[in-house]
């Protein structure tokens, strides 16, 4: 059974553009070959059944770098916290979903992780493996994030006091990604469904009392196109193809307005290049490298930006 449906009328029924390649062979470009399909969407809790795609999720927020990390055990993390965190999903409950939003304590999974069981079902845990030791991911995760922001001397300053170890200023990291085309509507119901659920399980005892939120937001800004510069014809000099002073773009429109709100900022670029049997298919090829905006948001903020999302009329139209 979905969550709080009743709660959320204004994404039950959604427009979508897809193209299909009927419309580039009928000649009609009347719609610019864009096809709008209503969709019906449901919000869920994560769940086991979910892990894989959960995990596919995860691969495509972390690019070329998810390699870098163990998103199984990630995966198993999210899907086995059922009492914070929302999926969408458009064919019910068993179907995979096409959005997910959670919060992740990263000093909990630091310092007093319960060693997880089966990393490809979210199953308990037996006794004799419920030991606390650090997670592999969270710790390949805190490791990331200290070299990333080394180029910010406060930033970085500030994440090693707060994620060391006995800090009592915890940090909840946000993971936040959707499918490609995915409305920018289903975003605020579902960050407003995180701040709930976050009080009442820090109401409830449950290791959700955040002093400051982490967010590595998907960004990208305009380059040269290499589709451009591989055409037959002359090789254009370095300073006609660079692009002065380019500008970020967010993926998610969302965390444009999240970022006004952040006590820190820095912009990083992914450690590992893309594969090269994807070289010919890269953003940069159509004029746009894909990078990182962390921010580290303190929790009094979180509420306001929020609101202005829920307030947000432009994203309805």
């Amino acid at each position: 059974m979905s969550k709080r449906r009743a709660e959320e009328p204004e994404v039950e029924d959604v427009e979508m553009a897809s193209h299909g390649e009927e419309d580039d062979e009928s000649g009609d470009d009347s719609d610019d070959g864009e096809d709008i399909i209503n969709v019906d969407f449901d919000f869920f809790d994560p769940k086991e059944i979910d892990f894989h795609a959960v995990k596919n999720l995860l691969t495509q927020y972390f690019a070329s770098d998810a390699i870098l990390f163990a998103l199984s055990e990630l995966a198993d993390m999210v899907v086995s916290q059922s009492t914070v965190g929302t999926t969408i999903k458009a064919d019910g409950e068993e179907s995979d979903p096409f959005s997910i939003l959670t919060v992740l304590n990263m000093n909990h999974h630091l310092y007093n992780h319960k060693a997880a069981s089966s990393q490809s079902t979210g199953t308990s845990s037996s006794s004799s493996a419920s030991a606390s030791k650090p997670s592999q991911v969270m710790t390949q995760l805190r490791d990331y994030v200290f070299t990333k922001s080394k180029q910010n001397e406060k930033l970085h300053a500030k994440l090693k006091e707060l994620l060391s170890a006995g800090s009592k200023k915890e940090v909840g990291l946000i993971l936040s990604e959707r499918v490609i085309n995915m409305p920018v509507v289903t975003a605020p119901p579902m960050w407003r469904m995180m701040l709930e659920e976050v009080q009442r399980a820090a109401d409830e005892g449950l290791p959700f009392k955040f002093e400051y939120y982490l967010m590595m937001c998907p960004t990208y800004h305009e380059v040269a196109p290499k589709a451009d510069l591989d055409e037959d014809g002359p090789v254009p000099s370095k300073k006609r193809t660079k692009m002065a002073d380019p500008v970020t773009f967010f993926f998610h429109p969302e965390e444009e307005m999240l970022q006004q709100y952040a006590e820190f900022t820095q912009d990083f670029k992914l450690t590992t290049p893309p594969p090269v049997a994807e070289s010919r298919n890269t953003f940069e090829d159509f004029g746009i490298a894909p990078a990182r905006r962390m921010m580290l948001i303190h929790k009094d903020k979180i509420p306001e930006v929020v609101q202005l999302m829920v307030d947000n009329t432009e994203w309805d139209s």
